[in-house]
């Protein structure tokens, strides 16, 4: 399957493969790039499905959902040692 899809500043990739039994265990790899570099890598397994499209579409809703979540995390909010300017 293989397919290639940008999301927000994120590349997410089908690795899927045709079980011998015919059917399509859900799987996608999920890249953020700093430039040329990767920056992180996630791996997701999903369920198995009976068509190559729901397994496509099921891992392009995960993959989507867990780009939103990373985007929504606001990385400037950890606690620090710093005291608010007043």
């Amino acid at each position: 399957m293989n397919s290639r899809n940008a999301y927000q500043g994120y590349v997410f990739t089908d690795v899927s493969t045709r079980t011998e039994d015919g059917r399509y265990p859900a799987r996608v790899a999920i890249v953020s790039l700093d430039g040329s570099r990767t920056r992180s890598q996630r791996f997701i397994d999903l369920d198995i499905y009976p068509t190559q499209e729901e397994a496509l579409d099921r891992l392009t809703a995960a993959a989507k959902r867990w780009i939103e979540r990373e985007t929504d995390k606001d990385r400037l909010s950890l606690p620090t040692n710093f005291s608010e300017f007043q």
